[in-house]
């Protein structure tokens, strides 16, 4: 056990690279005291010479070298929550914070801590970048996360209005989706909002039916019967009207971008705001892209 004379009463602490202090003798028994001044943790008295705190058992005559003393183990758990409970009391936050290695090993939020008043300085290191590098991974991390989840959000399937069951009868908001309905009749029918894609409809006779909203991509409608039918706002994606009858249906604002109209009757039909990109015209005209309420 070292036995160095304590003949000044300023002190130093240090660990890592970073040194606190001066320290009065009565502050370092009490930091040892309460556990805030770890075994490791170097003292000094000039800065120049740097020994364990284990090896100045002279400040704390309670203190010894063995780590097992079980006495002295219930001494600092004692003044541990002596400490606490007086803080809870008070409802205030200490000035300090324990010497953690978490927090003591980061160089500038060790330097900005103050022990009761003591002055803190720190050795240059790399590690004084550490807080900023941090802060930049997580805006990165954030950022990333964030435009991903945007992406996943504009790729992500429709969400299913309900389970696919091709024996429901019309109703809206119905799934259909994928369902083999040629000929089927639903004139008049109510299907705003429905799920119907990849369906093969052919023939099919929609007459006067509420359509909107209805997701009818790439399904199968040749020959099938829309007279007057509301189809605003509907999505036909890639749907096949080749051979259709869309006299009076209303198409407005609906998204047609590569239908096929080949052959359809297109009189009294209405497309105002409606997407044609690339859509066949009924007289086989390739519409191009960008074409919003007539093909061009």
């Amino acid at each position: 056990m070292n036995s160095t004379a304590l003949a000044s009463e300023q002190w130093y602490i240090r660990r890592g690279e970073v040194i606190r202090g001066p320290f009065t003798e009565a502050k370092i028994a009490h930091y040892l005291l309460h556990g805030r001044i770890k075994k490791n943790d170097e003292l000094s008295q000039n800065q120049e010479q740097w020994l364990f705190s284990s090896e100045y058992s002279q400040l704390l005559p309670l203190m010894r070298q063995d780590a097992e003393d079980d006495a002295f183990q219930r001494q600092q758990l004692m003044a541990r929550k002596h400490w606490e409970m007086q803080r809870e009391r008070s409802g205030n936050k200490p000035r300090y914070q324990p010497l953690s290695t978490d927090v003591y090993n980061d160089s500038v939020e060790a330097a900005r801590l103050d022990l009761d008043g003591g002055v803190s300085s720190v050795v240059p290191s790399l590690n004084e970048k550490k807080p900023l590098n941090r802060m930049l991974v997580g805006f990165v991390t954030f950022s990333l996360l964030a435009v991903m989840g945007v992406v996943i959000y504009l790729n992500s399937p429709e969400p299913e209005v309900g389970g696919i069951d091709c024996t429901v009868s019309a109703a809206p908001k119905v799934n259909w989706s994928n369902c083999q309905m040629a000929a089927v009749r639903l004139s008049n029918a109510d299907l705003s909002g429905a799920l119907m894609k990849n369906m093969n409809l052919s023939r099919a006779d929609l007459r006067g039916s509420q359509l909107m909203g209805v997701n009818f991509s790439f399904s199968n409608l040749s020959a099938a019967l829309l007279n007057d039918a509301d189809v605003r706002h509907a999505i036909l994606v890639g749907v096949n009207l080749s051979g259709t009858d869309l006299e009076g249906a209303i198409f407005d604002g609906a998204d047609l971008s590569y239908a096929d109209f080949g052959g359809a009757n297109l009189a009294g039909a209405s497309f105002n705001g409606a997407k044609l990109d690339k859509a066949i015209w009924h007289d086989g005209r390739i519409c191009t892209e960008g074409s919003i309420g007539v093909c061009q």
